[in-house]
């Protein structure tokens, strides 16, 4: 049965939320890619962002963040609707944060409570991840971190690699495991979940649990303890 609320944050999302709280006051410019809910901008908005920038892919996670900003009284955001870094030509942010797709759901399947953009990663999982992590450097101001969420099956070596070249680097700053909804493990590919349990999935009588970590990257050659 589909949720009440599509936009209801996640365990994601909390953990995101939770990470840039332990990074404390923020007062530079600060973007989230994959708006939806718009409650992590509102939360950056509450350490003092001086100026918000959201980028959404979906038509109706940008009305919904925009209502909630307003509904915050938050005037110094500004909510794209755009594919990733496409609106963004030419900006550079102090902080950066993204709760990325990364399942490989079925290309056939529609079914599920949230917007299937949300968390369809392409056929590896990786699709979304790649092409944010390949722009990230243009987009991130020399001083500033990027904080998102990586699913631990789609291996941070790939992920490490892709940023080295750019002249960044990537700390894991925890690893969280959270439930995985029915109606999501119904869209995975036939046996793929399967090949990844003991390792990223997990499962427990009924219930499916997937583990994930919540980075920072930097450009490495910044001293994140400066």
């Amino acid at each position: 049965m589909p949720e009440e609320n599509p936009f209801r944050p996640s365990e994601y999302t909390a953990a995101l939320l939770r990470q840039l709280r332990l990074i404390g006051p923020f007062s530079g410019r600060a973007l989230e890619m994959g708006t939806g809910s718009g409650v992590v901008l509102a939360a950056l908005a509450a350490a003092g962002a001086r100026e918000l920038v959201g980028v959404d892919i979906e038509p109706e996670a940008v009305d919904h963040a925009r209502a909630l900003l307003r509904a915050q009284r938050i005037p110094h955001a500004t909510v794209h609707h755009g594919d990733l870094w496409e609106p963004l030509r030419g900006e550079r942010f102090d902080l950066i944060a993204f709760d990325p797709p990364q399942l490989p759901l079925q290309d056939d399947c529609t079914d599920g409570a949230r917007l299937r953009s949300w968390s369809d990663g392409g056929r590896e999982g990786r699709e979304v991840l790649d092409r944010f992590l390949d722009g990230l450097g243009d987009h991130l101001a020399p001083a500033g971190v990027a904080v998102l969420t990586h699913s631990s099956f789609v291996g941070l070596e790939e992920t490490t690699r892709r940023l080295s070249v750019q002249g960044l680097r990537l700390d894991v700053a925890q690893t969280v495991s959270a439930p995985v909804p029915a109606w999501k493990v119904r869209l995975l590919p036939p046996r793929w979940l399967e090949s990844h349990l003991g390792r990223a999935f997990h499962v427990v009588g009924p219930y499916v649990f997937c583990d994930f970590h919540v980075v920072e990257i930097r450009h490495a050659l910044v001293d994140p303890c400066a």
